[in-house]
């Protein structure tokens, strides 16, 4: 690493430790470098890399240090080193203001009920959430999403090793039943909303593929989205959790005959 490359990498390190929520953890894939982490509405997202000798030689200078009340250990700045000329210049670059961040790793509805809207709520309802997460629960079950690992049954049984659909007859009763549930919420939300349904909250896809997919104007699919989730909030009964348990009559008044009738 020459001596530009060090130099630019520790004013990116002080840098990124010197925001809100930011720090640095030693690579879960062990590759002997430093990840750097910033904390976003409670969601810790990536923000590159640096090589732990640029951890080191800042180590050795006091500006930077590991937490050792936190595990795994956290790399920060030092809270003696606050005032030191290079944090000092980290902190005086200009700050613009950041792009909205997305995990990739992050479905869209946790997208949507993570961000808040104009008014400052959720785009997305608690029941909304759930309807839509229940949904891909199902699907999941149900094997209806595409094979993403290494199928190892398929050693054991040969007429699964073929490419094309999985053979019905042979799933299990826990996976029928979330057929049939995916099935009962389809013919409710109709071909339509069902088919949105499934892109979003099984196949994860983005508002924006879905809209370029669809030929739909902008910020339409977030629209129709919410009422797919309106028909599964029904669909599941999660609008009903707030109602008193117990049995309902529909009779009119005096329709039921009293147990013990006035006497003439």
């Amino acid at each position: 690493m020459t001596i530009e490359i060090a130099s630019n990498e520790a004013g990116r390190l002080l840098k990124h430790l010197a925001g809100p929520g930011c720090y640095g953890l030693i690579s879960p894939l062990g590759c002997g470098r430093i990840a750097l982490f910033r904390t976003l509405n409670g969601t810790s997202l990536g923000a590159g890399y640096v090589s732990a000798e640029t951890v080191r030689v800042l180590e050795a200078e006091g500006v930077v240090s590991w937490s050792k009340d936190m595990k795994p250990p956290r790399l920060g700045l030092t809270p003696s080193a606050s005032g030191a000329p290079a944090v000092e210049a980290a902190q005086s670059v200009p700050k613009v203001p950041p792009a909205p961040a997305m995990d990739d790793r992050e479905s869209p509805l946790l997208w949507l009920y993570r961000r808040p809207g104009r008014d400052g709520r959720p785009q997305i309802s608690s029941e909304e959430f759930a309807a839509g997460e229940r949904f891909r629960a199902d699907i999941t079950l149900a094997g209806m999403l595409p094979r993403v690992t290494m199928n190892w049954d398929a050693a054991f049984t040969p007429e699964q090793a073929a490419a094309g659909p999985r053979d019905v007859a042979g799933s299990s009763d826990t996976a029928l039943a979330a057929r049939q549930r995916v099935r009962l919420a389809c013919d409710r939300l109709g071909p339509e909303l069902s088919g949105l349904a499934i892109d979003i909250c099984g196949f994860l896809k983005g508002l924006d593929l879905v809209e370029k997919e669809r030929r739909w104007p902008p910020r339409s699919a977030k629209v129709v989205l919410r009422v797919a989730l309106a028909a599964l909030v029904t669909h599941y009964g999660l609008d009903r959790r707030g109602q008193k348990p117990g049995l309902r009559s529909w009779q009119a008044e005096g329709a039921r005959p009293s147990e013990f009738p006035v006497s003439g």
